[in-house]
Parts: C-alpha cells; sequence; structure tokens
C-alpha cells in the first residue's frame, strides 16, 4: 500500500503528531533508518522496506497521537459511490473542499475522514490519510472524489492531469440569452490579493479551454451545460463573465444576486472517463443531482429540466 511513496511523507503520517522539521531532524541524527541504513527522506519506499525508528516506545506513541487539528465532522454525507478505491460525495453549497475557511472541521474533507474513520476504511493507526482529487468552490455544489488509498489517488490525479480522461460537466445559469455552443480559449491570469481571475490576452499566461452548450433559455436567463478542459481555479466563473455572461449569483464576477442564498448557480453534476484507470472502464459515469435551491431557481425561471435533456 505504501510503495511508490516518498518516506518523509510516510513518516508525516505514521507520526501525526510530529511536525515536520521534527521528522527531518530524526533523520539527520540517524534515529530513523530505512533499511538500516541513512535515509534523508526523499527516498521512495518499496515492497519489502525496512523503517528502523530508534526512539522510545512512549516516545513513538506521543508522536503518533492525532492532534485535535485532525478530528472531523459527523454531518452527513451525499455519497454517490464507494468502493474500496473512491468514494464519490455531492458536496453541498456553503463549505470548502478543504479547511482554512470556517473552523477546523467546517469542510468537506474533515466529514470525509469522520464517514471513513466510522466504516473502518481509515483506522486510527493508518500511515496514509484519504485525500480529495479535485475540489469545488465554496458555493458550487457537485462531484468531488475521495482517493481512500495511495494507488487511487495517483491514478485519479494522473487522469485530471493528463487532460481529457476525466471529462467534468457542470450546469450553470448565466444571465443573457446564450445559444449554441462554443469553445472559448484564452490566457488564464489568478490575482491572489482578491481571490479573482480573468480571462487575457496575454501571451506567457497559461491556456484556458472551456466548452458550453445552451440547454434552454427563459426570462432573460440561460441553461448551459460547461465542460472546463483545463479546469483552472474560477475558469469557468471568469470565463462566463468575460463573454458577457456571468454566472447568476456570483457577484465577484458581476452576476445578480438570487434568492435561498444559492451563491453562484454552478453544479458540476457528472463525470465520465474517457480512458480506463484503475478497474473503472472507459464510459464510466457518475452524476449528481443539483442542490434543491438549484432546481427551485430553474422552475421559477421556466427553464427546461436538465435531466430531459442531456
Amino acid at each position: 500500500m505504501d510503495a511508490n511513496r516518498r518516506l518523509d511523507k510516510f513518516l508525516f503520517m505514521y507520526m501525526k503528531n510530529a511536525p515536520s522539521s521534527l521528522v527531518y531532524k530524526l533523520l539527520r541524527k540517524k534515529r530513523i533508518k530505512l533499511n538500516g541504513k541513512r535515509a534523508s527522506g526523499g527516498e521512495l519506499l518499496a515492497d519489502g522496506d525496512t523503517i528502523g525508528m530508534y526512539l522510545s516506545q512512549e516516545t513513538i506513541s506521543e508522536l503518533r497521537k492525532a492532534g485535535e487539528h485532525s478530528l472531523p465532522s459527523q454531518r452527513e454525507l451525499d455519497i454517490v459511490f464507494e468502493d474500496e478505491h473512491l468514494l464519490i460525495v455531492n458536496k453541498p453549497i456553503g463549505i470548502p473542499s478543504h479547511g482554512g475557511m470556517k473552523g477546523k472541521d467546517a469542510h468537506l474533507l474533515a466529514r470525509v475522514l469522520y464517514y471513513l474513520r466510522k466504516t473502518g476504511a481509515y483506522p486510527h493507526d493508518a500511515t496514509f490519510t484519504p485525500a480529495l482529487c479535485n475540489r469545488l468552490d465554496v458555493n458550487t455544489s457537485g462531484l468531488v472524489i475521495c482517493g481512500k488509498n495511495y494507488q487511487a489517488i495517483r491514478a485519479v490525479n494522473a487522469a485530471f492531469a493528463n487532460k481529457g480522461s476525466i471529462d467534468k460537466f457542470y450546469l450553470a445559469i448565466v444571465q443573457g440569452e446564450l445559444h449554441g455552443s462554443a469553445t472559448l480559449e484564452g490566457h488564464y491570469q489568478k490575482d491572489t490579493s482578491t481571490n479573482t481571475a480573468r480571462i487575457s490576452n496575454h501571451p506567457d499566461s497559461p491556456r484556458a479551454i472551456t466548452v458550453y452548450k445552451s440547454i434552454s433559455i427563459s426570462q432573460g436567463q440561460s441553461l448551459v451545460q460547461i465542460n472546463p478542459v483545463t479546469g483552472r481555479s474560477h475558469q469557468i466563473r471568469a470565463h462566463m463573465a468575460t463573454i458577457g455572461h456571468p454566472l447568476m449569483g456570483d457577484k465577484k464576477y458581476g452576476g445578480k444576486a438570487v434568492p435561498y442564498n444559492s451563491g453562484q448557480l454552478l453544479h458540476c453534476y457528472q463525470l465520465k472517463l474517457t480512458k480506463p484507470f484503475i478497474n473503472y472502464p472507459t464510459d464510466t459515469t457518475w452524476t449528481a443531482e443539483p442542490p434543491e435551491n438549484f432546481i427551485q431557481i430553474i422552475k421559477e425561471l421556466n427553464l427546461c429540466n436538465p435531466r430531459k435533456q442531456l
């Protein structure tokens, strides 16, 4: 399970309560060895490797205790799919994918870890922590993949990095009448000071590619399907605003406010494999229903039911 992991990454997870500086200090002082030899931490583990820790059992036990920061949330998950490799959930709006915004456990990863701890997939003595393989903005809902083991995370991350291996499809309601379909291309720039992105003509910036297809139009608003081919942060929001069709509810990018505390009306409703990985064949598809407030706004605007059009 830990083959091909860096030694230091393994040690960080094995000794959850040890700061990274202490781990590297123990390596420098030869208190931790790999196969009886001095190690730096950058070595890749292989099946059959032996890690020696020249520490007291009391010290090891203390360093392995999980700190309070790792205590996860007990809230329910909307589980779309689960097997021994993956847990795929439908993230609600209003919570970040990871921590750092609303408290130590008010994020999706905390809920996932609590669930996996409760079901036994993430035991207290685990040397590996499951992780999210993609993330969504706080007020974007939809499908998020969690890798339950190291091999799964490597496979999913490689598939996301290999453009076209996993297609991500979103539903969005945008302002204005948007007809037909198109591929939007431009150069992507991110302003970290304002946490906003923009599409420009700057040749030294990375490319951003977004494909959209109009589903229905009503009352001056459009329901669209969007595939962010390059998948950069805020890419959909910035690209749609650039062409004069910001997402409804996306005030940061010029969208008008919407009812029901909905945030931007953007939902990742489908993930589809175009190439196989692990034991999932090509065309494997996972789908998640939009949240109730999204559906309610679709009804109020007399837009079509997306399930009948896609």
